[in-house]
């Protein structure tokens, strides 16, 4: 039984906050966009470019729709100067240490870290419509990767998926 299986949604979705404000605060020269406010500006900016930081075995279990790989979006760079570029994780620290890289590489106009998939979870938009996240299929997603016991805070709409130990080792040199 996953670490967080019992508890209340809402104590949920409050753990899956401080973890994303801790990771994320730990790239203050990052500004930090909510899963509101990427689902806001997805919908209302033209040049939106939304990148998963995760492992490809992440990626497969669900992701925001339209992302993509940093691989991709490393090929793609060139297209993406004049973008907002939002990447996001599971809950922010890797995507903001790429971000921060990124930022300072002065690639785009614009670079910021989303609190990660485990608070985009708890969005309705989340589970239906054009913002739904969605598999490998592009099929609306039914789990999401957690990564690790630790994280298994995302919404009870979906089942988490984690990594054993080795994976976790694996993906963290991916």
């Amino acid at each position: 039984m996953a670490r967080h299986e019992r508890m209340p949604t809402d104590e949920r979705r409050l753990a899956a906050a401080k973890a994303a404000a801790y990771h994320c605060g730990a790239f203050p020269t990052v500004p930090t966009i909510s899963a509101d406010e990427l689902v806001r500006l997805r919908d209302t900016e033209e040049k939106v470019v939304v990148v998963d930081t995760r492992s490809a075995a992440e990626r497969r279990v669900a992701r925001i729709p339209g992302a993509l790989s940093k691989e991709e979006f490393e090929m793609a760079i060139e297209d993406c100067q004049d973008a907002t570029v939002v990447c996001y994780c599971t809950v922010g620290r890797r995507s903001g240490a790429y971000a921060a890289r990124l930022a300072k590489s002065r690639a785009c106009k614009s670079v910021l870290n989303s609190e990660g998939i485990l608070m985009y979870s708890y969005l309705d938009a989340a589970g239906t419509g054009p913002h739904a996240l969605v598999d490998e299929l592009g099929a609306p997603a039914t789990r999401i990767h957690v990564y690790a016991s630790p994280w298994d805070l995302a919404s009870e709409r979906f089942e988490s998926v984690k990594f054993g130990v080795l994976g976790a080792i694996g993906a963290a040199f991916e």
